[in-house]
């Protein structure tokens, strides 16, 4: 297989994968728990589809550590899939499917009136863009976007210090950069 002009080959990526040392496999390992925990998914089921995609459909950078590169496809399936999760249709069951009329279940209709769900669907809306805007602002800081994500998921400091490999000291600076580069660009609050 020839190789790409600033891509790793398939064989590289799946040689760096099997060079993991202990300590790269336990970030990993603690990534799939802070993506899965914060998606609902099992871990060792998120790491495992991202190390499958991670050699089977995706290419990796030369100048991205491979397993950076297996802990953003983690959150890019998580959140992916979490969305998907979402759209799903509630479907209840009814007994006599075909009988009488009267020997079905009554099933009452649990979901909101339609300006609750406006509004709420509203209010979902405005936070995704939100979301969306701050995350924006970290997109070539992966210890900052993991901070802020750790932040938004109520992850504990200590939790947050593993994810993203840095010591407290550390934590504290990326979390005032964090804080002041969020009041620089959004001065007045959030306006949607």
């Amino acid at each position: 297989m020839s190789k790409l002009a600033g891509k790793r080959t398939r064989d590289e990526v799946a040689a760096a994968i099997r060079g993991f040392t202990p300590a790269d496999r336990a970030r990993l390992e603690s990534t799939s728990r802070y993506f899965g925990r914060a998606r609902g998914f099992e871990p060792e089921v998120l790491l495992q589809e991202a190390l499958m995609r991670a050699v089977d459909g995706r290419s990796c950078p030369d100048h991205v550590d491979v397993v950076r590169f297996v802990a953003q496809i983690m959150r890019s399936v998580a959140h992916g899939e979490s969305e998907k999760l979402e759209n799903q249709v509630n479907l209840v069951a009814i007994d006599h499917f075909g009988g009488a009329a009267d020997a079905a279940c009554q099933v009452a209709d649990e979901a909101d009136d339609a300006e609750t769900q406006l509004m709420s669907a509203e209010r979902a809306e405005a936070c995704k863009k939100m979301h969306d805007a701050i995350i924006a602002l970290f997109k070539d800081d992966d210890a900052a976007l993991l901070i802020f994500e750790g932040i938004t998921d109520d992850l504990s400091v200590a939790e947050m210090l593993e994810l993203a490999g840095l010591d407290k000291t550390a934590y504290q600076s990326k979390r005032k950069f964090i804080r002041r580069t969020i009041d620089k660009h959004f001065p007045n609050g959030w306006k949607s």
